[in-house]
């Protein structure tokens, strides 16, 4: 195992937010240089702008492009990356790919906040991320101090729209570029200050990371085979918590909740009591209570660029796209927003999809969508109506 991996393993993943050429890989740098000090990281904050972009695949053509750093500061790992592109940005909250627990939100004091900063703000709410440190960067290009406590009232009052507590989303002002530049190593430095007290917020508001095997059991079921005797065999692969022989779980979808219990275990099937017919493929084996059946939900999606998907499918109003969940496609009736009457590929937008058939559904169950057969979107639940 390299160093990276040893760190991701237990690390908090932290993305940057904000729009272009508003300093986000200036700060990722400084942050670097000021945890070398405080910390440990395996990286040299000289080559965070000259290291090539990792290439993460979010599906079979889809990717986003974007560079990372690994560090460890007051006891804590972090993974923070950076993303290329705002569409890359759009992509990783959609996809919930890498797993992102926390976010550091860059706004230029020369251009206050823009629209794609706000597109980000908002999808990060709605794909609930938990605590956003905003950072009021390039300051020193602003000469009337008016200005900035402008720009900060205007980055508060978009936090508290979008429901970020101030005590859990604090705005720290500063200079990532002058940090970055800075030739000594006094953390009370007037240089270095902003970071220290971004990277000590951090450390105070950003949540610890989730390890997906203390999560409520969840495996979607792929494939089942049924035995007269009362033992079904079903096939899947466990996406949090844990299996336990003897253990009583629910299956979910599709129809009434099966209670039943583990019999065996052996690799990726598992084998509860059930009559032949009762489950199918697409429901989801539970902790017992802990998810249920919906049809109506309200949805962050994203539209796939020829590139992708390798044809061009936009979704229009009242479309009905297949909904691939969990393991198989259902048929789903889609209402865009009155003012968008369609979404292009590469686009992204906030919908209400309702599906034929009732699922097991929980916000942040990632879903992809297909037209024609073909796959041409991807997307997370944000919200259960019914």
């Amino acid at each position: 195992m390299d160093d990276k991996r040893g760190y991701r393993h237990q690390a908090l993943t932290v993305c940057t937010l904000g729009g272009a050429q508003v300093g986000k890989t200036s700060l990722t740098a400084a942050m670097t240089k000021v945890v070398s000090r405080i910390g440990s990281t395996p990286v040299d904050a000289g080559d965070i702008e000259s290291q090539p972009p990792f290439h993460h695949p979010i599906g079979d053509g889809v990717g986003l492009d974007y560079r990372a750093i690994d560090y460890e500061t007051s006891g804590r790992h972090y993974t923070q990356i950076d993303c290329v592109s705002h569409l890359d940005t759009v992509k990783m909250l959609i996809a919930g790919s890498p797993d992102v627990g926390g976010a550091i939100w860059v706004v230029s004091a020369v251009d206050g906040v823009t629209e794609s900063s706000e597109t980000q703000i908002r999808l990060a709410r709605q794909t609930r991320i938990p605590v956003i440190i905003a950072f009021l960067n390039q300051t020193d290009r602003v000469e009337d101090p008016e200005l900035i406590e402008i720009c900060a009232a205007e980055i508060r009052e978009l936090l508290t729209d979008y429901g970020y507590e101030e005590a859990n989303s604090p705005i720290i002002v500063g200079d990532a570029l002058k940090a970055l530049r800075y030739k000594g190593h006094s953390l009370n430095s007037e240089d270095w200050k902003p970071i220290v007290d971004l990277i000590l917020a951090m450390g105070r508001c950003m949540p610890q990371p989730v390890n997906p095997a203390n999560l409520p059991l969840l495996m979607p079921i792929r494939e089942v085979s049924d035995d007269p005797k009362g033992i079904s065999t079903l096939r899947g692969d466990v996406i949090q918590g844990g299996l336990a022989v003897g253990h009583a779980v629910d299956v979910v979808g599709k129809g009434e909740r099966v209670k039943t219990r583990l019999v065996a275990l052996r690799d990726d099937e598992v084998q509860v009591d059930a009559e032949p017919g009762w489950i199918s493929p697409g429901q989801v084996v539970s902790e017992p209570k802990s998810i249920k059946s919906h049809t109506v939900f309200e949805a962050a999606v994203y539209v796939m660029t020829p590139e992708e998907c390798k044809t061009h499918v936009p979704l229009v109003g009242n479309d009905k796209p297949e909904i691939h969940l969990w393991t198989i496609d259902v048929t789903g009736h889609l209402r865009l927003p009155p003012d968008i009457p369609m979404v292009n590929p590469g686009e992204h937008a906030h919908v209400s999809v309702s599906l034929d058939v009732p699922m097991a559904l929980q916000v942040g169950a990632r879903f992809e969508i297909k037209k024609m057969g073909a796959r041409i979107g991807m997307g997370v639940v944000t919200e259960i109506v019914e």
